[in-house]
């Protein structure tokens, strides 16, 4: 009885594993390095590990060969109306909207550089933002023209 209720345990295991691998491929055909790197006019761009310490709390996070985060882009569904709460929630981080991707978009903050696109089509929302280059003088190593463009191929796939 030990071993089946054993066995048992270290299936469901395993099949959690193999879930919450599937489930993190999932987003991949959304976004990839590549696309960071063409958009950007980047080099050894590569998918990091989620890392909320290190900033990379997205849903698909990519950084340079240290490991530090580029662009991270946070994608979920969400129930009708929630989107439009959210977003008048949030006004104060809005700096305005921005044409061409999906049925609405914005970007923020408000003020001199904006570092994030946020953006619904359908039932997704979706947010892609960029650190910034410190190395650079602190300017984000995306501008908001090619952030612009990984949105449009996000919601290209969509």
């Amino acid at each position: 009885m030990k071993k089946l209720m054993f066995l048992a345990l270290a299936i469901s295991v395993l099949f959690g594993a193999f879930a919450v691998l599937a489930q993190d491929d999932f987003y991949d055909k959304f976004l990839t390095a590549a696309d960071v790197e063409k958009a950007g006019g980047l080099t050894g761009v590569k998918k990091i590990p989620r890392d909320p310490s290190k900033g990379a709390g997205g849903t698909l996070n990519f950084g340079l060969a240290d490991d530090n985060p580029v662009v991270i882009a946070t994608l979920m569904t969400v129930r009708p109306g929630d989107y439009e709460k959210y977003k008048d929630q949030s006004k104060k981080y809005i700096r305005g909207p921005v044409a061409g991707i999906g049925e609405d978009a914005y970007d923020g903050p408000p003020g001199k550089v904006q570092y994030f696109i946020g953006f619904k089509k359908g039932t997704w929302y979706v947010q892609v933002s960029t650190f910034f280059n410190m190395e650079a003088g602190g300017k984000p190593y995306l501008n908001m023209e090619q952030l612009k463009a990984l949105c449009q191929t996000i919601a290209g796939r969509m």
